[in-house]
């Protein structure tokens, strides 16, 4: 719980920017019970992150500090924000690792000593939990459905 997958990210009150349905659990016997109408202001409680399938990265370069080879996977669950991520690499489940080694496919993110690439972009999914100015508390998928989520952007509430 409370997960919010990028640097800045906050549970605050957020502006609803598309129609979203609103159900009663993240999990997969939920049942709608409402929908979030454009313009909504909402307020953000929780969330959580399923990672379905890891994004696949290939290592072409030695990573000493994970000890990792040229032709190593190294598995990323979750990217926290700022090159961050949970990852498995080497046997081990790693959280919050730097990952600024790594360059996403289409050629961005590699921040410094590019030494892997995403090979295969993983399935994820972030659903959050919100509270309507009724009371009424639901969950819905985050994935751009709101703005004022990030605390290190202007907002304009």
């Amino acid at each position: 719980m409370n997960a919010c997958p990028f640097e800045g990210c906050t549970f605050r009150k957020w502006t609803v920017i598309r129609k979203s349905p609103l159900y009663t659990s993240w999990k997969r016997d939920r049942r709608q019970i409402g929908v979030l109408a454009k313009g909504q202001v909402v307020t953000g409680i929780t969330g959580v992150h399923i990672t379905k399938q890891p994004d696949v990265i290939h290592v072409f370069q030695a990573i000493p500090e994970l000890g990792l080879k040229p032709g190593d996977v190294v598995l990323r669950y979750m990217y926290l924000g700022e090159g961050f991520a949970n990852i498995w690499a080497n046997g081990r489940y790693i959280k919050s690792f730097d990952c600024t080694f790594v360059t996403e496919k289409g050629e961005g993110g590699c921040l410094r000593d590019c030494r892997a690439v995403v090979e295969e972009n993983g399935e994820k999914e972030w659903w959050v939990e919100v509270k309507m100015s009724s009371g009424k508390i639901g969950w819905t998928k985050a994935e751009y459905n709101f703005n004022g989520m990030d605390a290190l952007a202007s907002t304009s509430f």
